[in-house]
Order: structure tokens, then sequence, then C-alpha cells
């Protein structure tokens, strides 16, 4: 079982490195990462996992999201989801990728 102190450390670690990147949405449109948090709520079915949530603004040229990958300002990808979202007009999205934490051997 990975202890809590150590969640909050990936926690910490996660938030710092998306500070300052973006979400790449269908693999071509970079949008900047608005704002992220961690939830605070249990992830049905996942132990150790951290979800994510971040905010972006300005995506009117997207019309359906298929694939969304967040990213650091150096753009390594950090998390990466796939779903068919329609923006139905929607200037923003709010996403959560959840992220399971694992230890090592």
């Amino acid at each position: 079982m990975i202890t809590h102190s150590y969640l909050q450390t990936i926690r910490n670690d996660l938030l710092a490195r998306i500070t300052g990147g973006d979400i790449l949405l269908n693999n071509t449109v970079s949008v900047p990462i608005h704002a992220a948090s961690i939830s605070q709520h249990p992830t049905a079915g996942v132990h150790d996992a951290i979800a994510l949530e971040v905010s972006t603004q300005n995506v009117t040229s997207v019309s359906v999201i298929t694939n969304a990958k967040i990213r650091t300002s150096t753009g390594v990808v950090v998390a990466e989801k796939t779903a068919t979202i329609e923006m139905n007009g929607a200037q923003f999205v709010n996403l959560t990728f959840v992220i399971e934490v694992k230890g090592g051997a």
C-alpha cells in the first residue's frame, strides 16, 4: 500500500509539472491550462489514484474532442485520455484525468 505522504508528494509534483503547460486536443489544438487541482474525492474502483482536474478557456475552434493530452511547459505528455466530447458551442473545457500511482519494487 502506498502511504498518504507519498501520494501527497506525487500530487504536488503533478501540479508543479503542469504549471505553465497546456492541453493538446485532438493532437492538433493546443490550449493553455487555465487552472488545475487535485480532486479530494475517491476514485471508484481504483486504489492509490489521483484525479487531476484541469480547465481551459478559448476552445471555440474544436467542435468534438476525441483525445486530450496534458503537457508540461516543455511539451512532455503527463497524462492522456480518449473520449468523444461534444463541445456544443462551449468556450471552455474541464477534464479529469485519473492517474494510478504504483509503488516501486
